[in-house]
């Protein structure tokens, strides 16, 4: 008999629970807390959102953010398009090759830039001659720029190579299946790679200074109302500044929340922008 009214005691306590989780959700919007919804690549230039998020840095300014991780750029940008996100964090150059799409769509700050972030890899050495060479990456954006620069300084030419269409996180497979002889990874991705197979660096974006900077990009949903999006931008902030000045505790916090191996979060490769760069600052506010 005890084990059955210890039974009940603990279902009483989960649905109490359950009933006071309800309750605290619906409070939420029945208080109008303003939900900004965003995604973000894999890349730990955006890392400040998620770092902003589990400071509190949002809510104290009456934010409520839920962010993913698509893995995937294309489907994060359609999903931009189509109003289901708020806000992006990609490479400038993918959002000029989106312009058009979404017009009322607006870079309100750049966060920071690929500083050897960004990579070519192989699981062989390169060959003398990039005749043929298959390289993977994720065409019409900046990683199309960042493999026709990596074509110029070895003094060949596009029509040399072979472009595949590949995401970043695609990296890995595409190597070992042999669809493609050299792929472009980022970030994380990059770090994730190196643990599963030894891989060779063909290039890096500390080789291109100023091609790749990462912005954060906000749709005109969003900038309709200016103060959330000031609050949004002042939070992100925050916590840039915040993890410049602890980047142990910040590079733990990412890796928690976003379920990385541990030692896989670092600024080593990125040129991080803080509140003291122009490039920061809410476009009208620039001088």
């Amino acid at each position: 008999m005890s084990w059955i009214m210890w039974g009940l005691a603990w279902i009483r306590r989960v649905l109490l629970m359950a009933m006071l989780l309800m309750m605290a959700s619906a409070n939420g919007t029945e208080a109008g807390l303003p939900v900004v919804r965003v995604a973000l690549d894999l890349w730990p230039g955006y890392y400040p959102v998620v770092i902003a998020q589990k400071q509190g840095y949002f809510a104290k300014r009456g934010l409520q953010v839920d962010y993913t991780i698509p893995e995937n750029t294309d489907q994060m940008l359609e999903a931009f398009a189509a109003g289901k996100v708020d806000v992006v964090c990609v490479a400038l150059g993918d959002v000029f090759a989106f312009r058009e799409r979404v017009p009322s769509l607006r870079v309100v700050m750049l966060s920071d830039e690929s500083a050897g972030g960004d990579a070519l890899v192989s699981l062989k050495p390169l060959p003398q001659t990039l005749k043929g060479l298959r390289v993977g990456t994720n065409l019409n954006g900046f990683g199309e720029l960042f493999v026709r620069a990596f074509v110029r300084q070895q003094n060949a030419s596009l029509k040399d190579i072979v472009l595949v269409n590949q995401e970043a996180s695609k990296a890995a497979v595409m190597l070992s299946e042999g669809k493609v002889d050299v792929a472009h990874t980022l970030g994380a991705i990059r770090i994730r790679i190196d643990q599963l197979q030894r891989c060779n660096g063909c290039f890096y974006s500390e080789r291109t200074p100023g091609l790749i900077p990462d912005a954060v990009v906000m749709h005109g949903n969003l900038l309709q109302q200016p103060e959330r999006a000031r609050a949004f931008v002042a939070a992100w902030l925050e916590a840039a500044e915040w993890w410049l000045t602890h980047r142990h505790a910040g590079n733990r916090i990412a890796e928690r929340a976003l379920l990385l191996m541990p030692n896989t979060v670092n600024l080593e490769g990125i040129r991080p922008f803080d509140g003291s760069s122009k490039s920061c600052r809410f476009p009208e506010e620039r001088e």
